[in-house]
C-alpha cells in the first residue's frame, strides 16, 4: 500500500496510472475502496510510529514524550 509509505496522491496516481483528479475524488468519498485503502495505510503507518514513540518515551527519550503527549490531545480532543 502506497500510502502506507506515506506517499503523496499524486505520486500515487502517476505510480497506479490514475488521473490524479480521479483519485483525489475517490480518497474524498467517505467509504469508497480508495478511501478506505488510503486512510488505512496512513493509519497503520500512523499506529506504528506512536508505538516507536512510545517505547522510546519509556525509555527517557524527551522528544517522543513531547510527541506522547501531543499524541495524548489529539485523542482527547477527537472524543
Amino acid at each position: 500500500m502506497l500510502a502506507s509509505k506515506l506517499t503523496p496522491i499524486t505520486e500515487i496516481g502517476v505510480l497506479l496510472d490514475i488521473p490524479i483528479n480521479e483519485l483525489r475524488d475517490e480518497i474524498a468519498t467517505e467509504g469508497s475502496p480508495a478511501w478506505t485503502a488510503f486512510h488505512k495505510g496512513v493509519a497503520e503507518t500512523a499506529k506504528e510510529m506512536r508505538e516507536r514513540d512510545l517505547d522510546l518515551a519509556k525509555a527517557g527519550s524527551p522528544a517522543a514524550a513531547e510527541a506522547i503527549r501531543s499524541y495524548l490531545k489529539r485523542i482527547l480532543n477527537d472524543l
